[in-house]
């Protein structure tokens, strides 16, 4: 009897820069980056160097040979894991579409990959490898883990717990990376007349049901919000909550692709995020938002609400709710959603908050930040903005902890109802919101206000210094992109 060939052994780590990646991050002790250890690593000239020399031989072979990967985690340990991905981040640099580096010849499968499939890594490792596109919106200090790299590491628990697409390049609007994007967002709704709230008794509670009122008035409203939407040089327009409906969808869709052009000083809006509102058959149905892509109509992102919103009795007065109850509580009767859906495109890592869901961030929280969304719209039905209330406070909260743009559109029904001696003016229906500038050196933060007196009218905020006195803008907001500013060990080369 003779001996069967021994099994060659497999390699501990893989060769793929992202699926080594993803081994390496998991195998790195969370606990090492609560002290001072890996700050003192990051800036130790001996490690950048070997990062620098690893990153030019996956650059040269696309791969990182396995006995190489052994040998320098033999030799160094956990610093030897952290030099590793210091390496293997500068050469994913180069597969990442919102960053600085032309792509790579070796690095074209991770980039097909990621636009084909929607992760760096492969099915050889769990969760997902995406590539960054925002930054958190506070000073430079010691760094979280993820805080090191210009990718984020998703683990399979919050992955699971997403829907994330990238959109194809044929439908992409290809927002140049270094230019501001307007954003244009219409009331809609003007008064109580514009919309259906109904209250019921359901298990032996008090719900209610809030949907638009389809009406001609509305229907000619959304011809002129287009229309005003293209004259003032809107490239993205949000509209609040509970100005969508079945059927209001597909007039959008109509009115929107019949007013298309292709010529973009004429016709510059193409994505719209229509509201939210009852949509489908379900019963109680969802309050779901619809992004749209005006050139095709293709629905590009849906998002169900999270968290209904309940109504207390105090509020139920302020607001001068038609048919509400005098006492208790009224709860929204939805099918509340379970999933957050991401949409990766040239402005960024693209996600929707319904109203409530900017407040409980419990349900959505540790999905963001692993994934780094760099544009949150907020659709909302509330009473008028104002400053430091909960819209901004939430959106704040977001752009310290992503980095992320926040677009909160409101309607005018509750403020119209609300006399001006309880809320004096200014009153605003949209707030816009994200990082000051690149160098994340402060906590600055760029906060526009904008306000409209009809519901077919765009909000504008107060024109920035050397434009002309009085006339009000569309806010704006900047692609999503990662620069080599926040990270020590990228070669400093730009575009």
């Amino acid at each position: 009897m003779t001996d069967q060939p021994a099994a060659s052994a497999q390699p501990a780590h893989p060769a793929d820069p992202a699926d080594l990646f993803v081994t390496l991050y998991d195998a790195l002790p969370d606990g090492l980056f609560e002290g001072w250890t890996v700050t003192g690593w990051s800036s130790d000239p001996d490690v950048l160097r070997q990062a620098t020399e690893l990153s030019e031989t996956v650059l040269e072979l696309g791969e990182l040979p396995p006995e190489t990967t052994e040998r320098f985690i033999s030799r160094h340990g956990h610093r030897g894991r952290f030099t590793l991905l210091l390496g293997l981040d500068i050469a994913l640099a180069h597969a990442n579409p919102y960053g600085p580096y032309h792509a790579s010849p070796a690095m074209t499968g991770t980039l097909v990959r990621y636009l084909t499939e929607g992760r760096f890594n492969s099915e050889a490792t769990d969760g997902a490898l995406l590539p960054r596109c925002a930054y958190p919106g506070r000073p430079r200090g010691r760094r979280a883990k993820d805080e090191f790299f210009g990718v984020h590491r998703v683990p399979a628990e919050y992955w699971d717990g997403v829907e994330h697409e990238v959109l194809p390049a044929v439908h992409d609007a290809h927002f140049p990376k270094d230019r501001p994007v307007t954003v244009g967002c219409a009331p809609l709704l003007e008064t109580f007349d514009d919309i259906e709230l109904s209250f019921e008794k359901r298990f032996g509670m008090t719900v209610y049901r809030l949907r638009p009122a389809d009406s001609p008035g509305l229907r000619t409203r959304i011809k002129t919000i287009l229309r005003r939407l293209d004259e003032a040089g809107a490239q993205i327009a949000v509209l609040p909550e509970a100005s969508l409906n079945d059927a209001l969808l597909e007039h959008w869709k109509e009115a929107a692709f019949d007013t298309a052009g292709r010529d973009r000083d004429a016709h510059p809006l193409r994505y719209l995020l229509l509201g939210s509102g009852p949509l489908g058959s379900t019963e109680p149905p969802p309050n779901r938002a619809v992004l749209l892509d005006r050139w095709t109509g293709r629905e590009l992102l849906v998002q169900d609400k999270l968290s209904g919103f309940t109504l207390d009795a105090g509020q139920m007065r302020e607001w001068r709710l038609p048919h509400a109850p005098t006492e208790g509580v009224a709860d929204e009767y939805i099918t509340p959603g379970s999933t957050v859906r991401m949409l990766d495109c040239s402005l960024g890592r693209l996600a929707v908050l319904i109203c409530e869901d900017l407040s409980r961030s419990i349900t959505w929280d540790r999905e963001l930040r692993a994934c780094g969304v760099s544009h949150l719209f907020v659709p909302i039905f509330s009473k008028p903005i104002l400053p430091y209330r909960w819209e901004q406070q939430g959106a704040e909260r977001q752009i310290t902890l992503l980095g992320s743009w926040v677009t909160v559109a409101n309607s005018l029904a509750v403020g119209a109802a609300i006399p001006e001696t309880e809320i004096p003016r200014p009153r605003y229906t949209c707030l816009v919101a994200g990082p000051r500038g690149l160098a994340r050196a402060t906590y600055g933060m760029e906060i526009q206000f904008g306000s409209a007196e009809t519901g077919d009218e765009l909000g504008l905020v107060a024109p920035d210094d050397g434009d002309e006195p009085g006339e009000g803008v569309l806010p704006r907001v900047f692609p999503g992109a990662v620069h080599n500013m926040w990270h020590d060990h990228w070669p400093r080369r730009k575009r």
